[in-house]
């Protein structure tokens, strides 16, 4: 007889938080819009408001070779004696010290880059070499294949290609630097 009660009082008790969590969600759905609706009106919203026309000056156009002509004030970094005695100017303002230190420092974040990458590739290459495979079936294939070892051979090859790259772009950009009459410290 007890457990009759327990169930009774067991289901009366399912009933009623039934009937509350349906309530708390009518309530709840009712008052709060959605997240995707908000971002929509938000997107129209920005899209209703004018945007500032673009003011073209010569302070914001570019300089050089487009047949603008430049002045002394948008270029203070240049001075009068701009030559140098072969007649040659230094580089524009595009292949500036700045320029040449960006670009090195890619170079060499790139090349460094690949130096590690070929380093952890011939450690797993000499791993691969002494494995021991507990499949005997496995390591009869790879005795008679040595796939992996191949596929690893042929990485680092590519890798050690993608380094005599690196320093050639590096030796270019020396060279780039020497014909622009730039100082050669830029690339130190």
């Amino acid at each position: 007889m007890s457990i009759r009660i327990k169930i009774v009082v067991l289901g009366f008790v399912f009933v009623c938080l039934g009937a509350v969590s349906a309530y708390a969600q009518e309530k709840s759905g009712t008052s709060t819009t959605s997240l995707g609706d908000l971002a929509r009106q938000v997107k129209a919203q920005k899209a209703k408001e004018a945007k500032p026309a673009k003011v073209f000056t010569n302070d914001n156009l570019p300089a050089g070779k487009g047949g603008v002509s430049e002045s002394s004030a948008s270029t203070p970094d240049k001075s009068s004696a701009d030559s140098t005695p072969g007649g040659t100017e230094k580089p524009s303002a595009a292949h500036g010290e700045k320029y040449y230190r960006e670009q090195l420092s890619a170079l060499q974040g790139q090349l460094d880059k690949d130096k590690r990458e070929l380093e952890v590739m011939q450690q797993k290459l000499g791993q691969n070499q002494t494995q021991y495979y507990s499949n005997p079936q496995q390591s009869l294939m790879q005795q008679y294949s040595r796939g992996d070892i191949d596929k690893f051979t042929a990485d680092i090859e590519a890798k050690k290609q993608q380094i005599a790259k690196d320093e050639k772009a590096i030796d270019d950009l020396h060279d780039q630097l020497r014909q622009e009459g730039g100082d050669p410290g830029w690339l130190r």
